[in-house]
């Protein structure tokens, strides 16, 4: 359960519209397609890396507020058990939710990556009792979400997401996998 003072310090911060954010990161993209180096284009880059995780967590919280129905803003802060928060009104009453970002990287960057082995890896993780994890799924392959072998895992919630079409338009999400999951796709805002 989150503190006074962690509530009072995440109602501090600065929260991100998501679709705002993704509408300004494609016109970015559009820019970086004529770059020759595949590696700055994918973000790919120590120095771009956490430009590439602020889209991925513009995308999860946009993908959530979907799913749940309600607009939901996200704070880039990182810490050490979560990445970023997520902040939305229910009841009239303010709501946040930590966020650890994790990545199955793309089959060009590790073959040898699964999912089974990213999920077995998770127990090691010692994030907040409010923590939820976010998995985006950077791969083409389809997978059956459901035929994963679940450890128990230290998260809150499990949520994974990903690109549902090659040219990024349109979204899944799926979880909380750790109760009764279920999934929803989105199309990426313009």
């Amino acid at each position: 359960m989150a503190t006074r003072d962690q509530l009072r310090h995440w109602g501090t911060l600065t929260y991100h519209d998501p679709a705002r954010i993704l509408r300004d990161l494609r016109l970015i993209e559009r820019e970086l397609a004529s770059i020759e180096d595949e590696r700055v284009r994918r973000l790919r880059t120590p120095t771009l890396k956490k430009y590439r995780e602020w889209r991925d967590a513009a995308l999860f919280t946009y993908g959530m507020g979907i799913a749940q129905e309600r607009p939901m803003g996200y704070a880039t802060e990182e810490s050490g058990d979560y990445d970023f928060v997520v902040g939305w009104i229910q009841d009239d009453q303010q709501q946040f939710c930590p966020v650890q970002l994790k990545e199955l990287v793309p089959a060009d960057l590790n073959p040898r990556a699964t999912l089974q082995d990213l999920v077995a890896s998770l127990p090691k993780y010692s994030p907040g009792s409010d923590t939820a994890l976010a998995v985006k799924l950077n791969r083409r392959a389809k997978m059956d979400l459901r035929a994963i072998t679940m450890p128990v895992i230290p998260f809150k919630q499990l949520w994974f997401f990903w690109a549902a079409t090659p040219d990024g338009n349109r979204w899944n999400i799926y979880g909380d996998a750790l109760k009764e999951p279920g999934e929803a796709t989105f199309d990426y805002p313009i």
